[in-house]
């Protein structure tokens, strides 16, 4: 049964409780729970003593399932906690590259990830540094890993109206999708980071 909340004061503690529950169902990743409370009416952008809400929670924990309830469910992607962080900021800073995604198809402004102007484009650029100096990871860990930054930057870019980027992120898509090795998982690797440090050229280039 769906519970009225309009009048918060009859409702009192219960309704600052539940709004409680909420946000330390996100933290504790209890996606049964935070889809009950959604459903009873539970203002998914409700937010602690220090301004973070459900939505900070399941971004910094990497839960892509519960971020994408609770933006279903009308949740802010651009609020901000008390230091000025969004949730966009805190995936980004914990490298949670399908919140990413999820938050920027949600509407999460896509000028800056945090406070020092690092762009979707920068985490894409560690992250696959880190790939290409890795040795030991399988294949397919591989391969997931290079697909969740393409796709972020597909959405990124979409979103910044670059849409011949984005047809490049594509063919390196189906490329990806080709592979059958780890050398050629490779090759797609270096020719992500290549496109990405370009694409990083250029931005910087456009600042000025």
């Amino acid at each position: 049964m769906k519970i009225n909340w309009s009048d918060e004061d009859d409702l009192g503690g219960y309704y600052m409780e539940t709004l409680k529950r909420l946000r330390d169902s996100a933290n504790a990743n209890d996606v049964e729970t935070v889809q009950q409370l959604l459903d009873d009416g539970v203002d998914p952008s409700a937010a602690d003593d220090k301004g973070r809400t459900a939505l900070h929670f399941a971004s910094c924990n990497g839960n892509d399932q519960i971020v994408q309830l609770l933006l279903d469910h009308g949740a802010d992607p651009n609020q901000r906690d008390g230091l000025g962080n969004t949730p966009l900021h805190l995936a980004a800073c914990t490298n949670h590259v399908p919140v990413i995604t999820t938050l920027l198809r949600g509407g999460a402004r896509v000028d800056a990830l945090d406070r020092a102007g690092r762009t979707p484009l920068h985490l894409a650029k560690s992250k696959l540094n880190i790939l290409q100096e890795g040795h030991s990871q399988c294949l397919e860990a591989v391969r997931l890993e290079v697909k969740q930054i393409i796709h972020m930057l597909r959405e990124y870019l979409e979103r910044l109206g670059r849409h011949e980027q984005r047809e490049r992120l594509d063919d390196l898509c189906t490329r990806l999708q080709m592979t059958s090795t780890k050398e050629q998982v490779d090759e797609v690797t270096d020719l992500l980071a290549s496109f990405t440090s370009l694409s990083l050229q250029m931005q910087n280039m456009e600042k000025r």
